[in-house]
């Protein structure tokens, strides 16, 4: 089971680092220019002046909802005007989304990620495969997991952690975002790779969890490194370890669970999303707009400053990456399953 997990997460992180290898300023399209060939959809009169929404179906101060104002940010200083609105229950969002024609106008976009909705219709929470029909305007970032304690923990190390674990299965409280779907998941396959054996403690958002941490109700705060940064930055929170291929930027000081001997790597892709039937004229241009605006110098330090890591892929990577780890979960959902 390790070694399958190991080489589905290895398959999906391949895509990642196949899309999103180029340098800022450069595409992932065959090292063209984002400006170059001109975009289809460069003639049209889109956005016209009006403003564009993007439904984020998770709570404001998130992870999402952070990459969704950056992102809407920049872009205004490129023409758009786009309009936050922040809505809670990402699946029946997603699902509501899907099913309205009247948001094929482009003016209504969804912000999510492919491996989100993966997960969470691996583990019936989403009734449909949506995430497969959905046209992906590329991808933002990369978000590689991360696994934090307080400041003042008596856990210095992974290893400390590990120790402790070890020496008390099922009593160190672990907080994260959800009772099914991504992070639980994400957690899931940490606990089995490691063969540590964690109190997984689900939240609504991931400012809850992280509270329960600060405030002593929980032992691990597991999320992304951009929704840790800043907590960890005012020395609240100290870093164990990241979940990345490599080491994070922002924490050349802790180790990755790979060089720790664990072979799994996790994260989280974040991008807008258009309705299927939008016009490919629209959404060609999105897609080359938001591009250019991801590669530019000022969107990258912008980012960069948040703890984002900017990564672009094309609405092709972005479904096989869903489907690679629609794969992952639906296995690992399976063998929980089975094991209650």
């Amino acid at each position: 089971m390790k070694k399958l997990l190991a080489s589905l997460i290895t398959a999906a992180l391949l895509l990642v680092s196949a899309g999103c290898s180029a340098a800022p300023g450069a595409s992932s399209n065959g090292g063209q220019s984002p400006a170059s060939p001109a975009s289809p959809g460069a003639g049209i009169d889109y956005p016209g002046g009006k403003p564009i929404t993007v439904i984020v179906p998770f709570s404001a101060g998130g992870e999402h909802d952070l990459t969704a104002r950056a992102i809407g940010n920049e872009m205004s200083k490129w023409g758009y005007t786009f309009v936050i609105q922040n809505t809670t229950g990402p699946e029946a969002t997603a699902l509501d989304y899907f099913h309205d024609e009247g948001y094929a106008d482009g003016y209504t976009l969804l912000m999510h990620s492919p491996e989100v909705m993966a997960s969470t219709y691996a583990c019936g929470t989403l009734a449909e495969p949506v995430f497969r029909d959905m046209n992906y305007l590329g991808n933002f970032v990369f978000d590689a997991g991360i696994i934090c304690v307080k400041a003042d923990s008596p856990y210095n190390s992974f290893e400390e952690l590990a120790a402790a674990a070890k020496a008390t299965p099922g009593e160190l409280g672990w907080a994260s975002v959800g009772a099914a779907g991504k992070n639980y998941l994400d957690s899931a396959q940490i606990f089995q790779v490691t063969g540590l054996d964690f109190n997984y403690i689900p939240y609504n958002a991931a400012n809850e969890s992280r509270a329960a941490v600060l405030g002593g109700h929980a032992d691990v705060y597991y999320a992304y490194v951009s929704g840790a940064k800043a907590t960890v930055d005012s020395g609240e929170l100290k870093v164990l370890a990241v979940t990345g291929e490599e080491r994070s930027r922002y924490f050349p000081d802790a180790p990755t669970l790979k060089e720790l001997g664990y072979d799994i790597t996790t994260g989280l892709t974040r991008c807008w999303d258009a309705h299927p039937k939008t016009d490919p004229a629209i959404v060609e241009k999105l897609t080359k707009d938001l591009n250019d605006c991801l590669m530019a110098e000022e969107t990258q330090k912008v980012l960069d400053n948040m703890g984002l890591a900017p990564y672009w892929m094309t609405n092709e990577e972005m479904h096989a990456f869903g489907d690679t780890w629609y794969d992952n979960y639906t296995v690992l959902y399976k063998e929980l399953v089975a094991g209650q």
